[in-house]
């Protein structure tokens, strides 16, 4: 595949730097910048996988009172209440 790209200076600039400091031309620099990319994309992807997984295995494992979530509060007050009672 043959690709025409129009580049900000600083992204020139950038290339430039990358032809020196690795020997590597403009192809080799593209090709390895690519497969960078789509690995990190790809264990992103993979560590999202893992944690929705975490996620489902850990969904309605925890007890407490119906409705905790929603009235936190109230409980949070009741305990609270009970520890530290005003004088």
């Amino acid at each position: 595949m043959r690709i025409n790209v129009r580049l900000a200076p600083s992204s020139e600039q950038a290339l430039e730097y990358l032809k020196q400091n690795t020997g590597l031309g403009v192809t080799q620099i593209i090709k390895h910048s690519l497969e960078l990319y789509v690995a990190e994309l790809q264990s992103k992807a993979g560590r999202l996988r893992c944690n929705q997984q975490l996620l489902a295995d850990l969904a309605g494992i925890g007890q407490g009172p119906v409705g905790l979530s929603e009235n936190y509060k109230s409980y949070l007050d009741k305990l609270l209440d009970e520890k530290y009672p005003v004088r």
